[in-house]
C-alpha cells in the first residue's frame, strides 16, 4: 500500500507537467477557441444550479394553491421567464461550444500531425531500420488524439467539480450524510475503473506490433505495387487467414480483460444507486412530516441524482485523463529518439573542391560488421570517380557518410580541408545532386517532382532546366504520354489522367531530377540499373558532358560503364582494394580485372 501511494505521489508532477504541455499547445493553437471552450464549460454548471433553484420556487408556489400563491402570479411569470432565458442561453452555448470544439480540434489535430511529421522528417536514418521505432511511431500516431482528450477532460473536471461542490453543499444543509453516502458508495467503482483503465492501455501497447502487422496486411491488399504478385501467387486466402489469426489472438486478450471489468463495474455501480434510493425515501418522509416542501423534494432529489452523475463523470474524466496521460506520455516519448547526426556546424559550404576520407570506420547501429574499415580516399573537382565492388563492399555506405546521413565511428571526412561536421547540414547537402538506386518519385505532377528537388529556380529558368534534364536522361517517350505536359501526375494515385511508369521510366525521371538540381558535385548510385542498352548509352554520353567541370562520384555493377571514370576505386570489405584507370586496372589483372572478366564472359561469342 505504501509503495502504491509513493507511486501515485511520484506520478502527480508528471501528470501536471503533461497537462501543462497540453494546455500550452491548445493555447498556442488558438487563444480564442481555448478561452471560449473554458468559459462555456464553467458556465454550464452555474446555469444548471440556478435553474434548479428557480424550479424549486416554482413548484413551491404551485403547491401552495392559496390566495398568496395567486397574488404571486407576477413572480411566477418572472421565474418561468428566467427558466426560459436560461434554456435559451444553454442551447446557444451548447451550439457555439460544438462549433468551437470542432474547429479547435481540427486545428490541434493539424498541429499534432505537424509535430509528428517534423520528427519523422528530421529523424536519423538509423531509426528507420529499427522495428521498435516503427512500433513507437505507430503508437504515437494512434495516441496523438489524447492531447485533446486530456485538455478537455481536465476542463470538464473543473465544470463538474463546480456542480459537485454546489450539489454537495446544498444537500449537506439538509443532511451531511447525503453527500457523504453518495461519495463513499462511488469509490469502489472508481478504483476498479482506474485499475482496468491502466490494464487495458498497457495491453494495447503490448499488442502494437500485432496491430501493425494487421495494418500492413490490409495495406498490401490494396496497393498496386503488390497487386500482380498477390494474384500470381494466389495468396489472398493466406493473407486473410493470417490477418484473422492475429486479430483473434489480440481480441481474445482484450475481450477477457473487458469482460471482467464490465462484470465488476455492473456490481459496484449498484452501491450509489442504492444510496440514492435510500436518500430519496428519507427526503420523502421529511416532506410528509412537514420538515421540507414539495419544491425541496424536487430540488434535493434532483441534486442527489446530479451529485451521483457528477461523481460518475468526474471519476470517468479522471480515469480518462489518467489513461490519456499515459498515451500522451507515449506520444511525447517519440522525442526520446535523439539524433546522433547533429546540425552543430556554422560554416557554409559554397562549393566542393576536394573530398578526403581519412581512416574512416563505420558499422551500422545494431550490427558488429564494419561497413567501412579504415577507408582512406581522396577525390578532386573535375574528376569522375567510379566506386565498384560486390554488394556489401561499402559503396552506398561511402555516399551516406559523405552526405552525413550517418557519422563515422572513427576517422574524419574532410571537404575542402574542413571537417564536414563544421558545415551546416543544409549547405553541405545543397552542394550535392544525388541519384539513389532506390530513389522514389512522388505521386504528384512532373513539375512538382522537379520543384521538390530544387526550389531555387525562377519560373522561366526552371521550365528550361526541366526540359534539358528530361532530354539528358532520355525521357522523350515518357513526355509523349504526358497529356498535360509537366503538369501530368506520375501515377494515377490522385488523378485519372496520371501516367503509370515502368521501373526503367521511373529511374529516368529520378535521374532527370538529379540532373535538374543545381550543385557542385554529382553522386550517381547505379544510374543505369534499370535502363535498356540504348537509353544507358545516351544517359552516359549526356553525363560525360553535364559533369565535365564538376566532381562526380558514381557506382555501377556494370563495369563496362567505368569507361566514363577518370579514376576507378575498387572497394572490398569496406577498404580500398585497388585504384586506377580502367586500362591500368585491367592490366594489373587483380580484383577489378577478375570482376570485369565475369561480365565480359557473358558477352563472349562462342
Amino acid at each position: 500500500m505504501h509503495n502504491r501511494i509513493n507511486k501515485i505521489i511520484i506520478n502527480i508532477p508528471t501528470f501536471f507537467a503533461s497537462l501543462k504541455w497540453c494546455l500550452m499547445l491548445s493555447w498556442q493553437t488558438s487563444r480564442f477557441y481555448t478561452a471560449s471552450r473554458v468559459l462555456a464549460e464553467v458556465l454550464t454548471p452555474a446555469l444548471t444550479i440556478t435553474a434548479a433553484f428557480i424550479s424549486r420556487n416554482v413548484i413551491n408556489l404551485l403547491a401552495e394553491q392559496s390566495e398568496a400563491a395567486m397574488r404571486s402570479e407576477s413572480m411566477l411569470i418572472y421565474m418561468l421567464s428566467g427558466l426560459f432565458v436560461i434554456a435559451v442561453i444553454r442551447g446557444i452555448s451548447h451550439k457555439l461550444t460544438q462549433y468551437c470544439q470542432s474547429m479547435h480540434d481540427d486545428k490541434i489535430t493539424a498541429k499534432i500531425a505537424m509535430i509528428l511529421m517534423e520528427h519523422t522528417l528530421e529523424a536519423d536514418l538509423e531509426y528507420f531500420d529499427e522495428p521498435d521505432y516503427y512500433d513507437k511511431l505507430n503508437s504515437a500516431s494512434r495516441d496523438s488524439y489524447a492531447i485533446n482528450t486530456v485538455v478537455w477532460n481536465s476542463i470538464s473536471i473543473v465544470s463538474y467539480g463546480i456542480s459537485f461542490a454546489a450539489a454537495f453543499a446544498i444537500l449537506s444543509q439538509m443532511s451531511p450524510i447525503y453527500g457523504i453516502a453518495v461519495g463513499l458508495s462511488s469509490i469502489p467503482a472508481s478504483i476498479v475503473s482506474a485499475k482496468f483503465t491502466k490494464l487495458l492501455y498497457n495491453l494495447s501497447l503490448e499488442q502494437i506490433n500485432g496491430m501493425r502487422k494487421m495494418e500492413y496486411i490490409k495495406s498490401i491488399s490494396s496497393e498496386r505495387i503488390y497487386a500482380q504478385d498477390l494474384r500470381l501467387f494466389a495468396i489472398k486466402e493466406k493473407l486473410k487467414e493470417r490477418y484473422l489469426r492475429i486479430w483473434k489472438e489480440l481480441f481474445t486478450k482484450r475481450q477477457k480483460a473487458s469482460r471482467k471489468r464490465t462484470q465488476l463495474l455492473c456490481l459496484l455501480e449498484l452501491l450509489p444507486e442504492l444510496a440514492i434510493a435510500l436518500i430519496c425515501i428519507d427526503i420523502a418522509f421529511r416532506v410528509i412530516n412537514d420538515n421540507a416542501t414539495v419544491g425541496d423534494y424536487s430540488l434535493l432529489v434532483g441534486l442527489t441524482a446530479q451529485l451521483w452523475g457528477t461523481i460518475n463523470i468526474l471519476s470517468s474524466s479522471a480515469m480518462n485523463i489518467y489513461d490519456n496521460r499515459m498515451q500522451l506520455d507515449n506520444f511525447r516519448s517519440i522525442g526520446n529518439y535523439k539524433n546522433r547526426v547533429c546540425d552543430s556546424g556554422d560554416e557554409e559550404l559554397v562549393k566542393v573542391e576536394t573530398i578526403d576520407f581519412i581512416n574512416v570506420t563505420f558499422s551500422y547501429p545494431g550490427t558488429d560488421k564494419k561497413a567501412l574499415n579504415g577507408l582512406s580516399l581522396s577525390l578532386h573537382k573535375g574528376k569522375k570517380t567510379a566506386l565498384v565492388g560486390i554488394n556489401g563492399s561499402g559503396k552506398s555506405t561511402f555516399i551516406k557518410l559523405l552526405l552525413r546521413f550517418y557519422d563515422p565511428d572513427e576517422g574524419i571526412i574532410f571537404i575542402n580541408g574542413v571537417d564536414i561536421r563544421k558545415y551546416t547540414l543544409a549547405s553541405l547537402r545543397a552542394n550535392f545532386s544525388v541519384y539513389f538506386q532506390d530513389m522514389s518519385n512522388f505521386s504528384f505532377t512532373l513539375r512538382e517532382n522537379f520543384s521538390f528537388t530544387d526550389y531555387g529556380y525562377s519560373s522561366k529558368n526552371a521550365e528550361e532546366a526541366m526540359n534539358k534534364a528530361l532530354s539528358a536522361s532520355s525521357c522523350e517517350e515518357i513526355l509523349v504520354k504526358c497529356y498535360r505536359g509537366l503538369d501530368t501526375n506520375l501515377t494515377r494515385f490522385f488523378s485519372d489522367d496520371g501516367i503509370q511508369l515502368s521501373g526503367g521510366q521511373h529511374q529516368k525521371i529520378a535521374l532527370a531530377r538529379a540532373l535538374f538540381r543545381r550543385n557542385t558535385a554529382f553522386i550517381l548510385d547505379e544510374p543505369s540499373s534499370n535502363l535498356d542498352p540504348k537509353a544507358e548509352h545516351e544517359v552516359f554520353e549526356a553525363l560525360r558532358v553535364l559533369t565535365n567541370d564538376k566532381m562526380t562520384i558514381f557506382t555501377s555493377h556494370r563495369l563496362s560503364n567505368t569507361f566514363l571514370a577518370d579514376k576507378i576505386v575498387v572497394l572490398e570489405d569496406g577498404r580500398v582494394a585497388e585504384v586506377g584507370t580502367q586500362i591500368e586496372l585491367l592490366n594489373n589483372k587483380q580484383r577489378f580485372a577478375e570482376l570485369f572478366k565475369y561480365q565480359a564472359d557473358k558477352y563472349a561469342v562462342k
